[in-house]
């Protein structure tokens, strides 16, 4: 089964204009890159696609309650932060040597993290 004349038609392609300079140094690049004079930011996803966010729309949204951390949300480092050492630095200011933990000791730590803050 082939697809329809009107499917095999190709589209004409036209280019998205644009300027090239050639930057020798990161002092030349503006500070407020990828922002206008106004304050708007924008940006593009990897896909192509256009992004826009104005700022007073930003503005205006960041009091919002769906901007904010939700009111009841358990503090767990070792979840939120992995890969980052928490752990508090001695006197002389050098950590203690990691020590390997199985996995059933992990999941029980946060067991009992999740434990104490319900409590």
């Amino acid at each position: 089964m082939s697809a329809s004349p009107i499917a095999r038609q190709a589209t004409q392609c036209q280019n998205i204009p644009s300027k090239r300079i050639h930057i020798t140094d990161s002092s030349q690049l503006p500070i407020d890159y990828s922002t206008t004079p106004g304050g708007t930011l924008y940006s593009t996803t990897p896909g192509g696609t256009r992004i826009v966010y104005e700022r007073s729309t930003l503005m205006f949204l960041r009091n919002s309650p769906l901007s904010q951390t939700p009111p009841n949300i358990p503090d767990c480092p070792s979840i939120i932060s992995k890969g980052v050492d928490t752990r508090p630095k001695r006197e002389n200011g050098l950590r203690r040597s990691p020590i390997k933990k199985s996995k059933l000791f992990i999941r029980i730590v946060l067991v009992l993290e999740v434990i104490a803050l319900l409590l």
